[in-house]
């Protein structure tokens, strides 16, 4: 009897072993189709090249400028404000007029916040509409070449050690390698100089 469950398992082993080598056979047989063509693009090369990035880099300056000039022109006028407080020699004036700056330097606060919100705003849009054209013009040149994929490459073979001294040389390491996808890629299919040519055109042309 233990034999003859000895040669059933093998026979059951057998056949397992014929049905995995036919499942295999048939995948290899599907993948006899053309390769699979993989581009690459370094994103940070890329972006830095954008006359897009650059124009709105620009407008974003400015915006900021501005709202570093109102701010200062409104804390000048509370400075004087406040001065003028102190040398009151009028009790009662002198709490009126205080309560007063006190609402200005109020005002001032919640002013330069919504400013800073408006800033921040503007850069998110930037970068929503930076990548949104990156993806049309990588499908587009993808579409033109015969690429099936555009992935992008890392950014530098280096691990990175420098950052914030609060955060442990090795945790900074180790996050560095848990973010990385690839190990390797071919110099041959980097399109990222082509990717920005062709973006930088279009920009141009769109405008």
């Amino acid at each position: 009897m233990g034999r003859m469950k000895k040669l059933l398992s093998a026979a059951g082993l057998v056949l397992l072993a014929a049905f995995a080598g036919g499942l295999v056979a048939a995948n290899q047989g599907a993948r006899t189709g053309p390769p699979t063509r993989v581009a690459t693009v370094n994103l940070g090369t890329l972006v830095d090249k954008l006359q897009e990035k650059a124009e709105w880099e620009i407008k974003l300056r400015n915006l900021q400028s501005q709202i570093m000039e109102e701010i200062r022109v409104r804390k000048t006028k509370l400075d004087e404000l406040v001065a003028q407080v102190n040398a009151m020699q009028d009790p009662a004036k002198k709490m009126t007029s205080l309560e007063e700056a006190q609402l200005q330097k109020l005002e001032l606060d919640q002013w330069a916040t919504m400013k800073e919100r408006e800033l921040d705003r503007e850069a998110s849009l930037m970068w929503r509409q930076i990548y949104k054209h990156i993806r049309e013009e990588a499908g587009k040149l993808a579409e033109s070449k015969g690429y099936d994929y555009v992935i992008v490459a890392e950014p530098g073979d280096d691990i990175q050690l420098g950052g914030d001294s609060r955060v442990p040389a090795t945790q900074r390491a180790l996050e560095q390698i848990g973010r990385r996808r690839l190990l390797y890629t071919s110099p041959a299919h980097d399109i990222t100089e082509e990717l920005g040519t062709r973006m930088n055109n279009a920009y141009a042309v769109g405008r």
